[in-house]
């Protein structure tokens, strides 16, 4: 069995919150898994409770989506009042959001233009 070593790099993630008038962005950059989503989680969750119009979630600078990833998307929808848009740009992000049903529940984007004009 492979052991960590100090060296390593260890997954990475970036997360920020943009308030726009018609629409709050919550955009991610980097690996989504079990070490980085409870960071993603602490911001995005507030962000979809505050959030008076639409959520976006911009997940086009993420690199690796695991299901720790996919299940604080989910949350953050539940959260937020109003109509949630995901945007996922390629297929490694699109496709486990569609496996996983998560497709069903809120809208997949391919842009941000896209997720902030979509009705």
């Amino acid at each position: 069995m492979p052991s960590f070593e100090p060296n390593e790099p260890v997954a990475q993630v970036d997360v920020a919150v943009e308030h726009l008038p018609a629409a709050t962005v919550v955009r991610v950059a980097g690996e989504l898994d079990h070490l980085t989503a409870p960071k993603f989680e602490a911001v995005a969750l507030p962000a979809a409770r505050r959030c008076a119009g639409r959520l976006v979630i911009d997940l086009s600078a993420v690199s690796f989506l695991a299901s720790a990833g996919i299940a604080v998307v989910l949350a953050a929808g539940a959260a937020a009042p109003g109509r949630v848009r995901v945007v996922v740009g390629s297929g490694f992000t699109r496709r486990p959001l569609e496996l996983t049903g998560a497709g069903e529940i809120v809208r997949l984007c391919t842009t941000r233009e896209e997720a902030l004009a979509a009705d």
